[in-house]
């Protein structure tokens, strides 16, 4: 009699565990439907075939030839790419994995031309989860073996790029991120005139920092002013770069000024400060008149620290100063 209970109930449960993901499944591809002929003024998404699977532990939906249109008043901004795909569990609908390996072609019109920007990897794979309300809150992406193009031109290729954010731990208004990037390599000729002799590739890139005050302003560029006026602030906990023979460690504060220009501080510690002046020299943004001063000065810092300088680092009034040497000027964000 027991045996048969035993089956009956593991029977059951098989039933009803079947039927809620058959459910959850068909509500899925009616949602996805739903919105693939749900055009507005503002998005149009389309899409070749749909296909829910995972049976039964997952749920994964697998698009061919998404196409995606944002419909801006300065301009439209359309993506498409072969083939994506997401997976979730039932017992976890707000946390979402991507699969967005492959080529991802993004275009808009510049200047009354047609401008394409093709992202391309062998492995790209994304995690989301949302909050309540369906807002994004921590993201994750890891891509191998990156490429980008430009109008048919090769602008960058790099053997891994990671990034992740997420909500700061009891601070509403903050958000922690982290960016690192391993054999980045700017493709000959591709950087700006007078920065030409740089080194084109940076062996490793690590950036750990803190965004605060971002109740109001949201994360749009056309919500500086917003987030700067509100006490704004990044929050360097740790930056590293290995370019050339150039490498730096730094940590410090960054926020923007009156006139949208950075400004802050942050210390610093740099072997290889004198390609640092050459570079400032040929991108124009250091007088020449200057550099024998600021190599002096700057080379018996270094040479009191074992070759490597310690400075603190100033942004301030649109000028960038390296320990009492300024070696650039900096611009202001433009916001429109």
């Amino acid at each position: 009699m027991r045996y048969y209970i035993l089956v009956g109930t593991v029977a059951a449960v098989i039933a009803v565990w079947s039927g809620g993901w058959f459910y959850l499944a068909d509500q899925l591809r009616t949602e996805i439907q739903r919105r693939g002929e749900q055009s507005t003024e503002a998005r149009e998404l389309a899409y070749g075939n749909l296909a829910v699977t995972g049976f039964p532990f997952r749920l994964q939906v697998a698009l061919s030839q998404p196409r995606v249109t944002w419909r801006r008043p300065a301009r439209d901004i359309s993506w498409q790419t072969d083939q994506i795909k997401a997976v979730g569990h039932p017992w976890q609908p707000r946390h979402i994995l991507f699969d967005l390996s492959g080529r991802h072609l993004f275009k808009t019109k510049l200047g009354g031309r047609l401008r394409e920007l093709t992202v391309d990897s062998s492995e790209a794979l994304a995690s989301v989860e949302t909050d309540a309300e369906d807002h994004p809150e921590r993201l994750s992406l890891d891509i191998s073996k990156i490429r980008l193009q430009y109008d048919g031109a090769s602008v960058l290729r790099g053997e891994r790029l990671q990034f992740h954010s997420r909500p700061t731990p009891q601070a509403p208004d903050s958000l922690d991120l982290a960016l690192s990037g391993e054999a980045l390599e700017v493709a000959e000729g591709m950087l700006p005139i007078g920065y030409m002799d740089l080194p084109r590739s940076a062996k490793a890139i690590d950036l750990q920092a803190t965004v605060t005050g971002l109740t109001s302003a949201g994360n749009a560029v056309a919500g500086l002013p917003q987030w700067r006026d509100g006490g704004g602030l990044l929050e360097v906990r740790s930056f590293r770069l290995q370019w050339g023979a150039i490498e730096i460690s730094a940590t410090g504060s960054l926020a923007l000024d009156g006139e949208m220009r950075p400004i802050g501080a942050l210390t610093a510690r740099i072997k290889g400060h004198d390609e640092l002046l050459d570079i400032a020299v040929a991108a124009g943004t250091m007088d020449e008149r200057n550099l024998a001063a600021a190599r002096a000065v700057l080379g018996l810092l270094a040479a009191a620290g074992g070759g490597v300088l310690s400075v603190p680092v100033r942004l301030q009034d649109g000028r960038l100063f390296l320990g009492p040497a300024v070696i650039a000027r900096l611009a202001s964000i433009a916001v429109n």
